[in-house]
């Protein structure tokens, strides 16, 4: 059994997709108990307490920010690990990456909805509790 039900890693990137995909993960796990995010620089310096969450996650996701994927590059280099649900804000939303911390609360409510809906499916066809 794995010693978490969910690990998110995301992007917090220095423009809006970075932050909206942070803002993402950030609602999600507040709003779930099961769910847990992960430190990505943490995981970049080959900590322990990163790898290991990866590790013991029985779902991974990632949400990346734009398509650099600097996420998944971090988390598949250093941790070996691919996620088992990604989704980054330009590809797969649509969102138009500016140079601003600022980002639209409606494209954030309708993400956050699509991502929280994406784990659900997955847990439940895994047969997770």
């Amino acid at each position: 059994m794995a010693e978490f039900k969910v690990v998110i890693a995301t992007c917090y990137g220095a423009a809006n997709t970075g932050q909206l995909a942070g803002a993402v993960a950030t609602e999600l796990v507040k709003e779930n108990e099961d769910y847990r995010l992960v430190c990505l620089p943490a995981v970049a310096i080959d900590k322990d307490t990163g790898l290991n969450k990866i590790a013991g996650a029985g779902l991974f996701v990632i949400i990346e920010g734009c398509p650099v994927t600097c996420c998944s590059k971090i988390v598949e280099e250093h941790s070996g690990r691919k996620p088992d649900i990604r989704v980054e804000m330009v590809e797969d939303y649509g969102v138009k990456k500016a140079p601003v911390l600022d980002y639209d609360e409606e494209e954030k409510k309708r993400i956050k909805a699509d991502v929280r809906r994406r784990i659900e499916e997955a847990l439940a066809a895994g047969g997770q509790d």
